[in-house]
């Protein structure tokens, strides 16, 4: 069996915050809009995606549009 050894990593204390739809929470906030309640999706404008892909909805977004996955295509909207 290995042994590991961790004497010369980094330590320290760490938080983490899991926002609601990050994404699309700093894009409604930046345009003055509620992120709970406004239905905003952000997508991508790559070439290769057939259109483009959603990147981030707020739940709004995806009570409205019945969206599941966290990525899905522009067309399942």
């Amino acid at each position: 069996m290995m042994k590991m050894f961790f004497d010369d990593e980094p330590y320290g204390v760490f938080f983490l915050i899991d926002n609601k739809s990050f994404y699309a929470s700093c894009e409604a906030v930046a345009r003055g809009l509620n992120p709970l309640k406004v239905p905003l999706v952000v997508l991508s404008e790559a070439e290769n995606t057939n259109g483009g892909l959603i990147l981030a909805t707020s739940p709004e977004a995806k009570r409205l549009f019945h969206l599941k996955a966290n990525i899905s295509r522009k067309r399942d909207l």
